[in-house]
């Protein structure tokens, strides 16, 4: 949606924020500076005062709406014009930043929607199952995987009974109750706690790549040993199960769990990323026409449906004007129209076509370009 728009000026504002402690104090006072950074970046481009209000007046209503500041994640992304506000409370941490111009800067956005970095985290406890959608970034938990909620939901029973060596004062009626097969033969408690874990573990694993079927991507299993142990023999992921951490999920919170399984998925990931750098670089060593960093031709082959790949360096910038009716790309210029960044539509025109993002460090980019791209044709 914000890389469709066309506001007439758009005005997106980037800064880092603070979850909690005194150094909230210092987020709006940011917000404060970017405002004021903005306003004399649209009056320049000829708006009026009352047009520049009518833009920044949601922002200026956030900096003393203390509730707001008390709830944040660690950035915060705005984006103003068209009469519309679009607030975006974020896991990435964003240097301070103002862009105004004929559209929304959202590359800083990109690394959320990137192509590495996804994965699941399954957390099990005898009394808990919880799905979670992770990135590199974060994790929100899935609530419509259909998991068994806990032991008891298999077993169908709470408690542990045998009847049959209860006291006959003890010993309730049978005729009317069912009683399971292991009560009957006097099978032990922990025979029988064993066996309700197994069967819970083996409809965790079946519901489990039946929710996955359509998404094959990776995943962390956070649990105790003994659940690890039954889950591994009674999954058919393969190797889409990344790997284990051992610990009772319940003894941690949502961040520490999201730490300690990104830490196993993170050389997947970065081997990942590094494969497509290498693919890349052969590429253009061999001459390959299918590989390029050369900007306009990036520019004019995102437009045109064409990249397979795109590869961006993090905080990468192209400033510069692109004429779709004739094809002409203009890198830098002076006024409001041509300082732009091409990046902007770049991502958006990729996505659209189905192509890929991959977000590397700037030391990993070729030739230290700002970005690269993997053609179809």
């Amino acid at each position: 949606m914000l890389m469709e728009a066309k506001p007439t000026p758009g005005v997106s504002l980037y800064l880092p924020t603070h979850v909690r402690g005194a150094e909230t104090r210092q987020d709006p006072i940011r917000l404060k500076n970017l405002i004021a950074e903005a306003r004399q970046s649209l009056e320049s481009a000829g708006l009026k005062p009352r047009e520049t209000d009518a833009i920044l007046d949601p922002a200026v209503a956030l900096v003393e709406d203390n509730d707001f500041w008390q709830h944040q994640d660690i950035g915060l992304a705005l984006f103003l014009g068209d009469a519309q506000t679009h607030t975006y409370k974020v896991p990435i941490a964003f240097d301070q930043k103002v862009a105004v111009g004929p559209a929304f800067h959202v590359t800083p956005l990109l690394p959320l929607l990137a192509a590495d970095g996804a994965f699941h985290v399954l957390t099990i406890t005898a009394q808990s199952v919880r799905l979670f959608e992770a990135s590199r970034f974060s994790m929100v938990e899935d609530d419509a995987a259909g998991l068994p909620g806990s032991v008891d939901e298999v077993s169908g029973q709470p408690d542990y009974e045998n009847p049959l060596q209860a006291s006959p004062v003890g010993r309730p009626h049978t005729g009317a109750i069912n009683i399971t097969k292991s009560q009957v033969s006097g099978e032990s408690p922990e025979d029988w706690r064993k066996a309700n874990t197994v069967e819970f573990v083996h409809r965790i694993a079946v519901e489990l790549e039946r929710h996955l079927a359509r998404h094959r991507l990776p995943v962390v299993l956070i649990a105790d040993a003994e659940i690890q142990g039954h889950f591994q023999k009674l999954s058919d992921l393969g190797p889409l199960l990344a790997g284990v951490v051992e610990t009772n999920p319940e003894s941690r919170d949502v961040n520490a769990l999201h730490a300690a399984a990104y830490d196993v998925v993170r050389p997947m990931f970065e081997e990942g990323r590094r494969r497509a750098v290498d693919h890349l670089a052969a590429l253009l060593g061999s001459g390959e026409a299918h590989a390029t960093l050369d900007a306009g031709e990036i520019v004019k082959a995102a437009h045109l449906g064409r990249i397979e790949t795109l590869m961006l360096a993090e905080g990468a910038e192209l400033r510069g004007r692109f004429d779709e009716a004739t094809g002409k790309v203009t890198m830098g210029g002076e006024d409001a129209a041509e300082r732009q960044n091409l990046l902007d539509g770049v991502a958006a025109q990729v996505l659209r076509h189905g192509g890929a993002i991959t977000i590397v460090t700037p030391e990993e980019m070729p030739n230290g370009a700002a970005a690269a791209a993997v053609l179809r044709f």
